[in-house]
């Protein structure tokens, strides 16, 4: 039986922080979201942002526990969608887009998010 090297499993770990960091951050920005959002937003809204942060904290979890390694293109595919929705979700908070524009961009971030750790864990599970 062949050994693996030190710096293969180096190098699929670094993958799966990388992607568990992309995680964290979508939820860092919903609990940024659900922080600005004024009391005088719709319900609808409020309820949203909740329903999202909810979801994004259980991914977030769930991949800290499990790991996010895989090399499936899929993985890198959807990645790069995760990594494109929070930037622009990073802007319109420092852009100051209202909290109704922003919760379209966390609810699709964590729906890449979900999509990201489902292909991980099909593939590694």
């Amino acid at each position: 039986m062949r050994q693996k090297r030190v710096h293969d499993d180096v190098d699929i770990v670094a993958e799966s922080r990388e992607r568990v960091d992309l995680l964290l951050e979508n939820y860092l920005l919903a609990l940024a979201c659900v922080d600005q959002c004024s009391e005088s937003a719709p319900e609808t809204v409020r309820t949203r942002l909740a329903l999202n942060l909810e979801r994004a904290e259980r991914l977030y979890a769930d991949a800290a526990a499990d790991g996010l390694a895989g090399e499936k293109r899929d993985i890198e595919a959807i990645h790069a969608a995760l990594a494109k929705v929070n930037a622009s979700t990073r802007a319109g908070l420092r852009d100051g887009w209202i909290i109704a524009e922003l919760v379209t961009d966390l609810e699709l971030a964590t729906l890449h998010a979900r999509r990201l750790f489902e292909a991980a864990c099909h593939q590694t599970g």
